[in-house]
């Protein structure tokens, strides 16, 4: 398949810009680049009449399926919003699992995403995701969570002030989730395709030394990325500072390197910024849920001066805003300069919409480079419609892009194949979909609400030595 007549965003003599181009295709991977190709005999010709090529976008921290729980939080401090979200995910059973992440494929192909980290909580429904990704191309690196040590019995003060009776929460034992990540792991994992599985830690304290003994063995034995939730907030930071920090016990069992990734990464200290650094890990910012959640700034300045690499990722929807990673990245540079009084210091465009592309790629580890259109690069490539910019000056489109435009996706390329033409999805029934989840309405309004209730329970005990914490700072030590 050839493509003519694009605008292709690359790296040429002068930095990331678009360029006039055509782009060869074979079977799933760029060939060829270069300005007017010859066709070859019986090669099918699309024109792109000018339109602007993208090289996919990249979700790097998602959870698929809060996609069904949109709107179900106003927003909370994350330790009450936990409860919430996790009373919500214990009502989705398989059904709505799928719906929940065919809503959110749906959702990222319109923006110009093809790839995805999903770390899914809920270990009985992983397979549905791995199954719907699977049958859609969309491309997922799949980290269903390892955790045995409830917030309850961790979270600075909290267990003092109301201990916990016994285990409070019942998690699988070590051998149930070892076996099931080997079982999971032989029907879903393939880094060649469009599926492959991480090693999902929920975060390293809330795994007991055997777990993460475990996980450390699984990484080791099957070569698995690993993936986890990393001091997002102060409750944790006063958590950590009165244990061990999660990051070194993380390092302790061999489990940060650099085919580590770590969500969120906001209340760090100098030392656990210099051992990511040292271990050539990946940090991976949520602006929006952090915001949304009050969560804090990632400071973004901090980890660049230590050459640390950095993607971008949508987390829950239900805790942030939408999955569309131009969105995400845009807010991000805009409130960074908040935080930069020397403008020349202020995040380059380029280097910005390489953590949502190639930084992205890095983070997932798929076999097939994607994220750069070049040759030998899987062709994952988003669409955009030339009248989504003003044409006046040519190089004045980045900036429309990042900062000025509302992007979505004309046409949407995985592994060379239209998955979305014209803007019509051709791997996922968008109005049967939406009919299904209509047909389940009455079950999701009626135990939503009750799961909301037991949730807020539990919630006043959060809220109670939160207030006391962090609302009355001088209670601190």
């Amino acid at each position: 398949m050839l493509l003519i007549n694009g605008k292709v965003l690359i790296h040429n003599g002068e930095g990331l810009n678009f360029v006039k181009a055509d782009i060869r295709i074979n079977s799933s991977t760029i060939k060829e680049l270069g300005e007017k190709l010859t066709p070859l005999p019986d090669e099918e010709c699309i024109d792109l009449n000018g339109d602007y090529v993208l090289p996919g976008m990249v979700n790097s921290h998602y959870h698929s399926y809060t996609n069904i729980l949109k709107g179900t939080s106003f927003g909370e401090p994350l330790e009450m919003w936990s409860l919430d979200t996790v009373a919500l995910g214990r009502i989705l059973g398989e059904r709505e699992m799928a719906l929940s992440v065919s809503l959110g494929i749906c959702d990222m192909l319109r923006s110009g995403v093809t790839a995805c980290l999903d770390h899914i909580p809920h270990l009985a429904t992983s397979h549905i995701a791995a199954k719907t990704y699977k049958n859609t191309g969309f491309k997922s690196a799949i980290a269903p969570m390892l955790h045995n040590v409830s917030d309850r019995e961790i979270l600075y003060e909290i267990n003092e002030i109301y201990p916990v009776n016994g285990k409070h929460n019942k998690f699988p034992s070590v051998k149930d989730y070892v076996d099931y990540y080997i079982d999971f792991i032989n029907r879903f994992h393939d880094p060649k395709g469009n599926v492959k599985v991480i090693l999902g830690i929920n975060s390293p304290q809330r795994a007991n030394d055997e777990l993460m003994k475990a996980a450390s063995e699984l990484a080791c034995r099957f070569n698995l990325s690993i993936h986890c939730h990393l001091l997002e907030t102060r409750w944790q930071r006063l958590s950590a500072d009165n244990d061990i920090s999660p990051l070194f016990k993380l390092d302790k069992f061999g489990l940060l390197k650099e085919q580590t990734s770590l969500a969120h990464c906001i209340w760090m200290n100098e030392d656990e910024l210099d051992l990511i650094a040292e271990r050539k890990a990946a940090v991976v910012s949520n602006p929006t849920s952090n915001a949304f959640l009050g969560s804090g700034i990632f400071p973004l300045k901090q980890y660049i001066k230590r050459n640390i690499k950095i993607a971008l990722g949508s987390d829950g929807v239900n805790c942030g805003t939408s999955n569309n990673m131009m969105d995400i990245l845009r807010f991000l540079l805009l409130l960074q300069r908040t935080q930069e009084m020397d403008y020349t210091q202020w995040i380059s465009i380029e280097k910005g919409l390489q953590m949502i592309t190639k930084n992205g790629f890095d983070v997932l580890g798929f076999d097939k480079p994607f994220g750069e259109i070049k040759p030998n690069h899987s062709a994952d490539l988003a669409i955009i419609d030339k009248n989504s910019f003003l044409d006046i000056l040519d190089d004045s489109f980045l900036n429309q892009m990042v900062f000025n435009a509302s992007i979505s996706a004309k046409h949407v390329l995985i592994d060379g194949r239209f998955v979305m033409k014209d803007g019509k999805i051709s791997v996922i029934d968008e109005e049967g979909l939406r009919r299904e989840i209509s047909a389940i309405k009455p079950y999701l309004g009626k135990n939503m609400r009750k799961a909301l209730n037991i949730a807020n329970e539990e919630k006043k005990i959060y809220k109670s030595v939160y207030e006391s914490l962090l609302i009355s700072p001088s209670n601190i030590q």
